[in-house]
């Protein structure tokens, strides 16, 4: 731009106003660049201050939320641990309830078993003595019949 300026103006005016205004514009720029950099600076040191007022918030809200987690990973901890000793506990006492069953169940089936073989025993016996009586129930039938046959010969009936 400074050239477009200089083509423009005689050479006379180039040579002795150009670098008094240019001097003019650097000190009117710089003061003007320190004001800039006076207000950056101190919305620099609020954004800070806030940065900082944040960051401390954060902070604590995070060390709040980190000692909540613990105590509820804690909470946990003891509850898992509690229900597993809960469960633990009613597993024996189903284990030793199931054996008791098991053991009442063999007793009543070993019962049943003697009883089963009892009656075998007795029935074998029964069939034994049956078979043993048979010829004298079979003499018996025989006898009987005679004794109709006789009686109505006589005429007894």
């Amino acid at each position: 731009m400074a050239k477009k300026v200089v083509e423009k103006v005689p050479s006379w005016i180039s040579r002795i106003l150009l670098p008094e205004i240019r001097t003019i514009v650097k000190e009117e720029v710089s003061s003007q660049i320190k004001a800039l950099d006076a207000k950056i600076s101190a919305l620099d040191e609020k954004i800070e201050d806030r940065t900082k007022a944040l960051d401390s918030k954060l902070e604590e809200r995070t060390k709040s939320l980190e000692a909540k987690i613990l105590a509820l990973d804690s909470k946990i901890e003891e509850k898992t641990k509690a229900l597993d000793m809960k469960i633990e506990e009613r597993t024996k006492a189903l284990e030793k309830e199931i054996m008791a069953l098991r053991n009442e169940m063999n007793e009543k089936a070993k019962s049943l078993e003697d009883k089963i073989l009892s009656l075998r025993n007795e029935m074998n016996a029964r069939f034994d003595s049956i078979e043993k009586r048979l010829p004298l129930i079979e003499r018996l039938v025989l006898l009987e019949a005679r004794m109709e046959k006789i009686e109505k010969h006589i005429g007894i009936h």
